[in-house]
């Protein structure tokens, strides 16, 4: 069976693998590139060209997006405008009724790839235990 191109070895067969499993987001790619499928191997756009396109294919390109749709990567200005809103919504809080007894301190914006602050797994320690496990209990 051939591998698409992950952490093992690459060549035409893995090549056609991908092809097969996502050609239309690879035709798109080569498109926006000047370059057309149909002339695959030519000496002008050999299998080495299109090796070498997919394997460096940009975070916001077709084929990225149709492999990983689940790591979806922001832009640098979706990045900013989401830590801005968080900001501006912070400052709003800071100054609300809710911020002088430290409640309801709004969450931010949900970023792809990057875990919520909130989720944690584990149970609470209580204040004796934690004492005795830093060697504070004296």
């Amino acid at each position: 069976m051939a591998y698409s191109l992950g952490d093992q070895p690459g060549g035409i067969l893995s090549l056609a693998a991908l092809l097969e499993e996502h050609s239309e987001a690879i035709e798109y790619d080569l498109i926006v590139l000047g370059l057309r499928l149909r002339d695959l191997g030519c000496p002008a756009f050999s299998w080495r060209d299109l090796k070498a396109i997919v394997n460096q294919a940009s975070p916001d390109s077709a084929l990225v997006r149709a492999r990983f749709p689940e790591q979806q990567p922001w832009q640098l200005s979706q990045m900013l405008l989401a830590d801005l809103v968080d900001t501006v919504r912070w400052v709003a809080w800071t100054k609300s009724t809710d911020a002088r007894h430290n409640r309801n301190r709004p969450d931010p914006i949900p970023r792809p790839g990057i875990k919520s602050a909130v989720e944690r797994i584990g149970t609470a320690v209580s204040a004796v235990d934690m004492n005795r496990f830093l060697g504070w209990d004296r």
